[in-house]
């Protein structure tokens, strides 16, 4: 019976250390891909919850594609087209948000294809990605 239970306990706990490896390796390639930690709340009727989801931000040619932190998946949650992405503002989080979010982030307050959506990260990756949309050739969105 004891040898049984002491099977079963360490089959578990194998478990979640290879789901935890897998998660790590994970989070390793998309981050040597150039990715960076950034979370994203957005509106509610989009399927969003509406709190603060934790992933990472990965630029791609002329789109930021977001995956989830806490996913298997190789593509991504969210995929955000440089020429539908206009940056509204620039905050830092409230009261409640700093405890929601990693220390050092900024919130900026973005519009994506007419959608309310904010993302948060840090202050040097929140100058790299104005520096990015501000990047995009001029009449580049109408290129066809």
């Amino acid at each position: 019976m004891v040898s049984w239970t002491l099977l079963v306990l360490g089959a578990l706990a194998l478990a979640a250390v290879l789901v935890l490896l897998a998660l790590y390796v994970r989070r390793g390639i998309l981050q040597r891909d150039g990715g960076f930690d950034m979370c994203v709340r957005g509106d509610s009727h989009e399927g969003w919850s509406g709190g603060w989801a934790f992933g990472i931000g990965r630029y791609r040619e002329d789109t930021l594609e977001w995956f989830r932190t806490f996913s298997f998946t190789t593509w991504p949650r969210r995929t955000f087209r440089r020429g539908e992405l206009v940056v509204d503002g620039r905050r830092q989080p409230d009261a409640e948000e700093s405890y929601e979010l990693p220390a050092g982030h900024v919130v900026l307050v973005c519009k994506s294809g007419g959608a309310d959506v904010e993302v948060s990260m840090t202050e040097a990756a929140a100058t790299a990605f104005v520096t990015w949309l501000e990047a995009a050739p001029p009449g580049g969105q109408f290129a066809g």
